[in-house]
């Protein structure tokens, strides 16, 4: 087993739609798709869980069941001066699939068998990040995730 790091192995792209997302075809995640890889900082996809009170006086101990489980997504991404396609792709309320490819490589395409995730998101809010000195300029996107996404999902 070798552990990779995620810098140069991630690739990130956008699709307006995707009619199968536990099969998204090349021509949606790459054709029709905008690739976000090269403006990309960082991404958070939490699924946290709860956890619900079962519990009765049969017994002293606090039992539960699972409950919901998901949540949102963050994005942090660059600006650019001549191709800023990331913060053009995610106004407010925009609606598609955010399409993660783990491994394989950031300048690689996607291609059929590849195994992705595919998360249908709303953008919440993209909010300018604080300007500094000695900083590049960023931006973060708060996703909504509006149906369960795809964790295992392969290219067709």
């Amino acid at each position: 087993m070798v552990r990779v790091i995620s810098d140069g192995e991630v690739r990130m792209t956008f699709a307006p739609t995707v009619a199968n997302i536990n099969a998204p075809t090349v021509a949606e995640v790459e054709t029709a798709g905008t690739d976000i890889t090269p403006f990309l900082s960082s991404l958070d996809t939490p699924l946290d869980g709860e956890a619900v009170d079962s519990s009765d006086l049969s017994s002293a101990f606090n039992k539960n069941v699972a409950g919901t489980f998901g949540g949102g997504m963050t994005g942090v991404f660059y600006r650019d001066d001549t191709t800023d396609t990331a913060w053009t792709t995610f106004p407010r309320n925009t609606t598609g699939y955010v399409t993660v490819r783990r491994f394989g490589g950031s300048a690689v395409a996607m291609v059929a068998t590849d195994s992705v995730e595919v998360w249908p998101v709303r953008v919440i809010t993209r909010s300018p990040a604080t300007m500094d000195r000695n900083n590049v300029q960023m931006f973060t996107v708060d996703f909504a995730t509006t149906e369960e996404p795809a964790l295992a999902a392969t290219v067709a």
